[in-house]
């Protein structure tokens, strides 16, 4: 059996992280530049970094390099914790990663040359096992949310900072020279933790940006570009489920269409920048107006759909007037030129037998009279039956 010793080991393991870096931001990174990805790469180049102190330690006898590495690779742990800790969009403080690193490094360099040299190394693996256990404890805290994605992730550091922080203890009670610890923590078992680590962490991320990026184009897709509010197919999606449920439920349901006034006469005025304007306007009215649990759409150009849930035709008016009045607020149309205004056709599924298509053909309805009506109001409509919804 053929026994590797510490240079090479540490050469071995400094042109795998160099590598995995050099893949790892090419082919994740820069096609996303996702927080946690940059901070993965930060931790892999600290962890490339640390091996060349270590080897220029090792190999040429730079007397200040050992103690470099250790903080360095302190370093490269925070970024790990850094990096599960963004997953969640949890706030992050960079200059907190210098703390520990720089404790490493004075700890080191001030035991190296003593009878407690092994001192930095107890001190090394115990911030290494801390940070590395911080950032298994955010990843379970996510594991409500997207464990799927973070499962091996978590077990990863997990165990990887049961490993560091038992290697702790074994330094501090049994000493680098005893049997017993090489065997178990020795130069070889280390590295091949840490390659190990690197391996899932690595594979497990691309996974989870894959996963992010994949999220991301599927609400592209089902949001319309100029509000944000749902696209037309998406609302008819989400609005068929929800209210399916609600008939189930026993649950009142408010369908609204809503169409801008004079919308024409304002884009020939003021041109297309201004209309859009409106329009956005309009859309975050919405916003303001309606509970996160309803569903608002751009039906088609300057015409909307909202389902209210919980809510009856009365009600939807009251909400309906209340866009209107805030829309006047956030238009941003010349000073002196009449507020923009909006008008609303609302039916309610009091009805039980009236499917989304025929609500929506009646608030047309209703939206319609309200426009020949003169603008700028809401009208109840009808519902299938024939009764008024109000």
């Amino acid at each position: 059996m053929v026994l590797l010793d510490r240079s090479t080991l540490m050469v071995v393991f400094a042109v795998m992280t160099l590598t995995m870096l050099v893949l790892f931001y090419f082919d994740t990174y820069r096609k996303s530049r996702a927080p946690f990805a940059g901070w993965w790469c930060g931790a892999v180049a600290s962890f490339f970094l640390a091996a060349a102190f270590y080897f220029m330690g090792e190999v040429q006898g730079v007397a200040w390099s050992p103690s470099a590495g250790n903080g360095v690779m302190v370093l490269g742990s925070g970024c790990v914790w850094a990096g599960t800790r963004s997953l969640a969009g949890r706030r992050i403080r960079p200059w907190l990663l210098g703390i520990p690193a720089t404790a490493a490094v004075l700890v080191d360099v001030a035991v190296r040359y003593s009878d407690h040299a092994r001192l930095g190394s107890i001190v090394l693996l115990a911030l290494m096992g801390t940070a590395i256990g911080l950032a298994s404890v955010e990843l379970w805290r996510e594991r409500a949310e997207s464990w799927h994605l973070v499962r091996s992730l978590a077990v990863a550091t997990a165990g990887c900072a049961a490993y560091y922080l038992s290697r702790t203890v074994g330094l501090a009670v049994l000493g680098p020279a005893d049997p017993l610890f090489q065997v178990l923590f020795g130069t070889g078992v280390t590295l091949l933790m840490a390659m190990v680590l690197l391996v899932v962490v690595s594979s497990s991320i691309t996974s989870l940006n894959y996963a992010r990026r994949t999220e991301d184009l599927k609400e592209l897709a089902s949001r319309d570009g100029l509000t944000g509010l749902l696209n037309r197919g998406e609302f008819m999606h989400q609005a068929h489920r929800r209210l399916r449920a609600n008939l189930a439920a026993g649950v009142d349901t408010a369908i609204v269409m809503a169409d801008l006034d004079r919308f024409k006469a304002i884009n020939d005025r003021f041109g297309h920048d201004a209309g859009d304007g409106v329009i956005r306007a309009f859309a975050d009215a919405c916003r303001s107006a309606v509970r996160d649990v309803d569903l608002v759409g751009r039906y088609g150009g300057e015409e909307f759909a909202l389902l209210l849930d919980g809510v009856d035709a009365e009600e939807g008016v009251r909400i309906a007037h209340r866009i209107n009045a805030s829309m006047a607020e956030r238009s941003s149309l010349p000073d002196g030129v009449e507020p923009p205004t909006a008008s609303f056709g609302v039916v309610d599924s009091r009805d039980r037998n009236a499917g989304l298509q025929r609500l929506l053909r009646e608030a047309d309805r209703a939206l319609y009279e309200a426009k020949a009506g003169g603008r700028n109001r809401a009208v109840i409509g009808f519902t299938a039956a024939g009764a008024p919804a109000g």
